[in-house]
C-alpha cells in the first residue's frame, strides 16, 4: 500500500483492529447508536427505565409494540398503574420482546384464588398474555417465548425488579409456577407502602397524579439560601474545653 518498492506488510493486524472497533463502537457504520432501543428513538434502555411516571404512561400508550386492552388504557390514562409496571412494559418492547396486556387494575379481582389481596387491586401488576404474537397458552416449554420473556424480566434489577413472575415456571429468583397461570405471565411488584394500607392511602391522598411534578417545579424555583461564612453577631462563643477527660495523646 506505501507503493512501488515498499516493504509488504501484513494487513491481518489491521484488519483485525478494525473488527474490534466495531465490535465495540456505540455508533455503527449507519450511524446508529447500538446503546438504543429498536424504536430507532434517542433514549437508550437505561434512560427510558429512568423515566417519570408521566412520560412512561405517554410511552406505554403511544408504543404500537405494546398492546393494552381497552379499560387497561385507561387504568393508565389515570394514573393508577405503578410506575414500576409502566417502566417493565417499556423494557420488554425496547428488548425486542411485543407484550400484550390483558390485566392491569382494571377488570382484576381483588383478591386471588388463594384468597390474598392481588397487586393487581393497587395497581401494581401486569397479566401478559402473548409476547411478539405467539400466546403464553401451549408456550411454556424450555425455549419457549415464555421462558425467554421470564428471562428477560429477570434480568431487571433495583427498583424495578419484580417482586413475583408467576407462570407455569420456577427457574429461580423471583418466578413461582403456578397451573391457574397457564395462559399467561404475572409480574407484581409490592405496593410501596409495604402492608400498611393505612399509612399508603394516606399518602396518595396527599397529591394527586401529576401534583408531584407541579410540586416539584414549584421547589425548583425557591432561590437557594445565602449562608453567611462570616459568625454573626448573634452567634455565641464556643468554649474552649475538651469534650472528655481522656488522656491528650488518646
Amino acid at each position: 500500500p506505501a507503493g512501488r518498492g515498499a516493504p509488504r506488510i501484513d494487513p491481518k493486524p489491521i484488519l483485525d483492529g478494525w473488527k474490534l472497533l466495531e465490535a465495540t463502537a456505540i455508533y455503527r457504520a449507519s450511524g446508529r447508536n447500538a446503546l438504543y432501543g429498536g424504536d430507532g428513538d434517542s433514549f437508550s434502555i437505561g434512560q427510558v427505565l429512568l423515566l417519570p411516571k408521566p412520560l412512561l404512561e405517554r410511552r406505554v400508550l403511544s408504543d404500537e409494540r405494546i398492546e393494552v386492552y381497552d379499560c387497561g388504557r385507561r387504568d393508565i390514562r389515570s394514573g393508577q398503574v405503578d410506575r414500576r409496571v409502566l417502566a417493565t412494559l417499556a423494557f420488554l418492547a425496547e428488548s425486542g420482546l411485543r407484550p400484550s396486556v390483558t390485566s392491569l387494575k382494571c377488570g382484576h379481582g381483588v383478591y386471588t384464588s388463594s384468597g390474598n389481596v392481588s397487586h393487581h387491586s393497587s395497581g401494581n401488576a401486569v397479566d401478559i398474555a402473548r409476547v411478539n404474537g405467539v400466546p403464553i397458552l401451549g408456550n411454556q416449554d424450555d425455549g419457549s417465548i415464555t421462558e425467554q420473556t421470564v428471562k428477560r424480566l429477570m434480568n431487571l434489577q433495583g427498583t424495578v425488579r419484580a417482586d413475583q413472575i408467576i407462570s407455569l415456571l420456577d427457574i429461580g429468583g423471583p418466578t413461582v409456577a403456578m397451573s391457574d397461570h397457564n395462559d399467561h405471565i404475572h409480574v407484581g411488584f409490592r405496593p410501596l407502602f409495604g402492608e400498611n394500607g393505612k399509612q399508603g392511602r394516606e399518602a396518595m391522598a396527599v397529591l394527586r397524579p401529576g401534583q408531584w411534578e407541579d410540586l416539584l417545579d414549584r421547589l425548583r424555583r425557591i432561590d437557594n439560601p445565602t449562608v453567611r461564612v462570616g459568625k454573626s453577631k448573634a452567634s455565641i462563643p464556643a468554649r474552649q474545653r475538651r469534650a472528655s477527660g481522656a488522656h491528650r495523646g488518646e
